[in-house]
């Protein structure tokens, strides 16, 4: 069975999922001006696709659904505009039967201004781009066929108020000669000509082809700018009118440096934390007690499954909390691999993101999340605070995996730990690692999934008596007979926008987060580092991993999903291997001794401008009078007076090193007394330990 939102190529056309189940499968054609939902029989939707006939493709609006909308934009209030008009019929499954369909719309055309051709447009706009808000963005970004030349059918620009006749119409010849003006005289010029100067030789070739009568007949200084700023990019100029020793050395970059509410899978995952009780030892060394470990689960409401988690020792907080949702949305194949574990892709079903997620108030409450609502389509729904039990699934859930763990492990948290005597500190007996740890929350993870008996689990009318209440077996029939609310997008795409985002600052130096410098190869083709202004951005959003200094994620169009990998450069070795956390402790503590340094700078720079003042006070007292004196004399004597000083100079140095030795006999002090023979050092011992010697009597 297809899940929603899948796109695949039938026929020459494009089509996307809008429900499905093992009967009927909901399509809509992506590429119909007046295209609606069409129903289609699953099992021969899935011949085709076995036959080759239909085929899965990438999703042809990705860019738009990845898209960032700035709440000052008209974009986004045009976007908002439409999603007011139509969230209350799209999550309805009548909506795409056309008998019901009519009663819906009527219904919003009563509530609201609008007409029915309009809520028809958004209704098809929504369904052919991807079922999301941001599918309601307008195509603002192909306005005014960015990069294409207009052909001008008569004199552009505002007529002229200070200089006489017309402007100039700039023709393909003339372009002609402005492209040899600048080629000659500006970019191959080994004078450093100007650009005005490159204009000045343009003005003689026009004068000799067109032979000009006024001085008004010349195409305008700003006519010949505007032609050189569009036709040629700053990084081309630089690197031409530039010399290969000088780049090279001056200029190039620096790169060594409950169920009740949900219909099916996917419908609402619950996500919380929790501390384990059980000390952990380090992976490097295991007579290092490292502490308790994070624990993040996310639990699909209807199925019960375990769609996603985290294991490790970030605390509760928004980036661990979209950790174990990006892995919610991994493959669960290769994630167990890694840990040594080996199961197949049916064993652990649970890839995608869902409708809705309910979370705490602390960690999905603030703009961080604009992410998985805007681009993913998903729903928040944060509980209300001191209210656990409205997560009652993952909460329960935790004791359950605690109680399975606890009885063979060491180190498990009992109480607080105990001071008295002879009583062990049961956190002297941890033994496991965050490995260690991990494999075994994945293991019961794993039976949990696929063998767990839930007793008290609610079920619906429709459920067969015949299925077992265990999350796979729940999972896999709501798939098949209940509306599946997964949504599938590409993996890294979903773990890098889930990353927390912040602006960088671009300079020559690179792109600086936090104190920290980075590079990339696409920034450096660009010449964003080129020592030279106007090449680089001021500043470039980019995603940045708490858990890894070393590397973050550059998005170089915010209306795309693309993004550019970048590296920490060699001025920021520092901080390689570190946190984000560590950073910050670093840079905070250089930080205040740098702020200590300089105030003791500036005290004894005070007393320095004092001491130096004293001094020329001193010399412009000790000023002779001159008397009679002229400045050419005193001018004319600088050689012989220098010459003078130079040699008083050499015999006060000579003077302080030769200086001779006094005569007569200096005063004998004898050592020893005269009938003393014994001049070796003398035994220090007996005096040094009377005192003791005297204690011990």
């Amino acid at each position: 069975m297809l899940q929603v939102n899948t796109v695949f190529s039938l026929s020459g056309g494009q089509y996307r999922v809008l429900w499905s189940n093992s009967e009927t499968t909901i399509l809509i054609d992506l590429d119909g001006s007046g295209a609606f939902p069409e129903k289609r029989d699953t099992e021969e939707l899935e011949r085709l696709f076995a036959e080759g006939a239909a085929t899965v493709v990438d999703d042809p609006f990705l860019a738009q659904t990845m898209a960032f909308a700035d709440e000052d934009s008209k974009a986004f209030q045009v976007r908002e505009r439409g999603w007011r008009l139509i969230r209350d019929i799209v999550d309805t499954p009548a909506i795409f039967d056309k008998a019901e369909r009519g009663a819906l719309v009527r219904k919003v055309l009563g509530q609201h201004q609008t007409t029915k051709q309009t809520i028809y447009r958004l209704l098809r706009r929504y369904w052919q781009r991807g079922m999301t808000i941001n599918a309601l963005l307008p195509d603002y970004h192909l306005s005014g066929a960015a990069g294409k030349r207009r052909k001008a059918k008569g004199r552009l620009g505002r007529k002229r108020s200070r200089r006489e006749g017309e402007r100039v119409l700039i023709t393909p010849d003339i372009e002609r000669l402005f492209r040899m003006s600048i080629e000659s005289a500006y970019l191959k010029s080994k004078k450093k000509r100007s650009l005005a100067s490159a204009y000045r030789h343009f003005m003689n070739l026009y004068k000799a082809r067109y032979a000009p009568s006024e001085d008004w007949e010349y195409p305008t200084k700003r006519q010949f700018q505007f032609f050189a700023s569009r036709e040629y990019e700053p990084r081309e100029v630089v690197r031409r009118r530039t010399s290969d020793i000088i780049y090279n050395k001056d200029i190039r970059p620096l790169t060594s440096t409950s169920n009740s509410e949900v219909f099916g899978p996917g419908a609402r995952f619950q996500i919380d934390a929790t501390i384990a009780d059980v000390y952990l030892v380090s992976t490097v060394g295991r007579s290092k007690i490292v502490g308790r470990p994070v624990v993040y689960f996310v639990i699909d409401v209807f199925s019960r499954m375990v769609a996603g988690l985290y294991v490790g020792f970030e605390g509760p907080s928004y980036a661990s909390a979209m950790m174990a949702l990006a892995h919610a949305s991994a493959d669960k194949v290769s994630y167990c691999d890694q840990l040594g574990i080996s199961i197949e892709m049916e064993d652990w079903p649970t890839s995608g993101l869902p409708d809705a997620i309910l979370a705490d108030r602390g960690e999905l409450l603030g703009h961080q999340v604009n992410a998985l609502i805007t681009r993913f389509g998903v729903r928040i729904e944060n509980a209300p605070a001191y209210r656990g039990d409205a997560k009652g699934i993952v909460e329960r859930y935790f004791r359950t995996v605690q109680e399975e763990f606890k009885p063979f492990a060491e180190g498990v948290v009992d109480g607080k730990p105990s001071k008295k005597r002879g009583v062990r500190d049961y956190r002297l007996d941890a033994t496991l690692t965050i490995d260690d740890f991990t494999r075994m929350i994945v293991h019961s993870v794993l039976w949990h999934n696929q063998n767990r008996s839930l007793e008290k689990y609610d079920r619906d009318a429709d459920l067969p008596d015949d299925l077992p209440s265990v999350p796979l077996e729940l999972w896999s029939w709501g798939l098949a007979n209940r509306t599946g609310r997964l949504r599938r997008f590409p993996e890294k795409i979903v773990a890098i926008s889930l990353l927390p985002q912040k602006e960088a600052t671009v300079s020559e130096l690179g792109i600086c987060l936090f104190g920290a410098y980075y590079t990339c190869q696409e920034a450096l083709q660009t010449g964003w580092f080129d020592r030279v202004k106007g090449n680089r951005p001021k500043k470039v959003l980019v995603a940045y991993d708490h858990r890894y200094v070393d590397r973050i994620y550059l998005f170089p169009d915010a209306n795309k999903p693309d993004y550019w990998p970048c590296d920490l450069t060699n001025r920021s070795r520092r901080f390689a291997g570190m946190t984000f956390h560590e950073l910050w402790r670093k840079k905070d503590a250089e930080t205040r001794t740098q702020a200590k340094a300089k105030s003791r700078s500036e005290v004894t720079q005070a007393e320095l401008e004092r001491r130096l003042e004293e001094i020329a006070a001193h010399a412009r007292e000790q000023k002779p009078d001159l008397g009679d004196v002229s400045s050419r004399e005193r001018l004319r004597d600088i050689r012989g007076n220098r010459e003078e000083e130079k040699h008083r100079e050499r015999k006060a140095a000579a003077a302080k090193i030769h200086k001779k030795r006094q005569k007569g006999s200096a005063e004998i002090i004898r050592l020893v007394k005269e009938d003393e023979s014994d001049f070796s050092y003398p035994d220090m011992v007996d005096s040094l330990f009377d005192d003791e010697d005297e204690a011990d009597d």
